[in-house]
């Protein structure tokens, strides 16, 4: 039930009490009591009822100070707008709301929850394509040509030689590159195509052995040597071999056993044979070679051009790593998300400020665009309901109010009399 409705019911109970009990208000104590109080309660309802009508319409057609919304709108406007960007939204009461909440866990609930990484790395790629989009790629290419062909000429092939015989035969690269070399040999020795190759040379290899002689292949008998079981035999020993090399080369000081020295043998016998196959080569030569290549087969501004234009947008994937890296960075780094709370908190506080003043011009542009009567519905559907308890309370206020008056005559008429 509306408070509206229950005041109405009040003022009317008021009004029937009222009205029923007043023959009987001299009978005696009670009854005046009651007729009193409920003539009160009728006149406070009845007034305050006045009152709050005469806030939004013109009650029983009266148009004295009545209709206050309308004739004060202007007046009611500023109060209400200076109230609400003054006091209600100044900047340190929306700070200190804001201060409840952590910027930080938000992005973090976003990315986890709201498929944020996703969106994320959507936005990122589309605005690094927007950007290579707008690139001229034709300008780039010309401006870069001339400083690459500079390059081309004065590229000093030998130099290059040396400095990559220098790295790769480096003891810390050439293990790696040694323990590639050896793991990549042991998954070709171990494919199926290499193993039925082995298995064919280990069967010629037996019958060979074995010929035409019945002592030979009962001595293999003998010792249960299958072709099955010498493959078993020779994949054990090559896996051996290639496992405790591996795990040599791994270790950065040599201890002096068997497996190391083997080691440290093979990255001495590769470091040979890379600076004997670069003594072979002449240099001279690949330089000319080179720089024919170079001077007659390409050309720089176009391959530069065609590289720029990204449309096979190469780099996504390396994007999107890089996203995932930094995002999970964030979510297990407490300081970055304090600072990150901080910062955010400190440009909200900036823009709140530096926009404060559209606060109030937003709130009497919205109130602008009603009118009189509109904006007396808007108001009163919001408040008015709330306004009928003043009416229910002055009812009740006025009953109190007219029992007590009664009570206070009748002991002055006692003590008179």
């Amino acid at each position: 039930m509306q408070n509206k409705t229950k005041a109405t019911m009040t003022l009317a109970a008021c009004a029937t009490v009222a009205a029923g009990t007043f023959p009987f208000a001299n009978s005696g104590f009670l009854f005046g009591l009651l007729n009193h109080g409920f003539i009160a309660a009728t006149i406070g309802g009845l007034a305050d009822w006045f009152a709050v009508t005469a806030l939004f319409h013109k009650p029983l057609g009266i148009s004295y100070r009545t209709e206050i919304l309308k004739r004060n709108r202007k007046r009611i406007t500023d109060a209400v707008i200076e109230f609400v960007a003054d006091d209600l939204l100044n900047t340190k009461n929306i700070m200190k709301t804001l201060e409840d909440e952590n910027a930080a866990r938000l992005l973090i609930d976003f990315l986890e929850n709201y498929n944020g990484r996703v969106k994320v790395k959507i936005l990122v790629n589309g605005i690094l394509a927007e950007l290579f989009t707008e690139i001229d790629t034709g300008k780039i290419a010309r401006e870069i040509a001339p400083i690459i062909e500079t390059e081309i000429k004065n590229f000093d092939v030998q130099k290059m030689i040396s400095a990559a015989v220098k790295v790769v035969t480096a003891e810390k690269n050439s293990s790696k590159i040694l323990i590639f070399l050896l793991e990549t040999g042991r998954k070709i020795l171990n494919s199926k195509l290499m193993q039925d190759e082995i298995y064919k040379k280990i069967v010629e290899m037996r019958e060979t052995y074995e010929g035409d002689s019945a002592g030979r292949a009962l001595v293999l008998s003998s010792m249960n040597l299958t072709d099955e079981k010498i493959l078993s035999i020779l994949n054990e020993n090559v896996e051996l071999k290639i496992s405790s090399t591996i795990a040599a080369l791994k270790v950065k000081k040599f201890v002096r056993n068997e497996d190391n020295l083997d080691a440290q043998e093979l990255i001495n016998f590769f470091e040979t044979a890379i600076k004997s196959a670069i003594e072979s080569i002449d240099a001279a030569k690949l330089q000319a070679e080179f720089e024919n290549i170079l001077h007659t087969k390409i050309d720089v501004a176009a391959y530069v051009q065609n590289f720029l234009k990204f449309e096979d947008r190469f780099w996504q994937q390396d994007v999107e790593n890089l996203v995932d890296k930094k995002i999970d960075e964030f979510i297990n780094n407490t300081e970055l998300q304090n600072q990150f709370d901080a910062l955010i908190k400190i440009m909200l506080e900036k823009l709140i400020d530096a926009n404060h003043d559209q606060i109030p011009a937003l709130i009497r542009e919205r109130l602008d665009k009603l009118d009189d009567d509109k904006l007396t519905e808007f108001v009163e559907s919001r408040v008015a309901d709330d306004l009928q308890m003043i009416r229910i309370n002055g009812s009740v206020c006025g009953a109190l109010a007219g029992m007590f008056l009664y009570i206070i005559s009748q002991i002055i008429t006692q003590v008179l009399s």
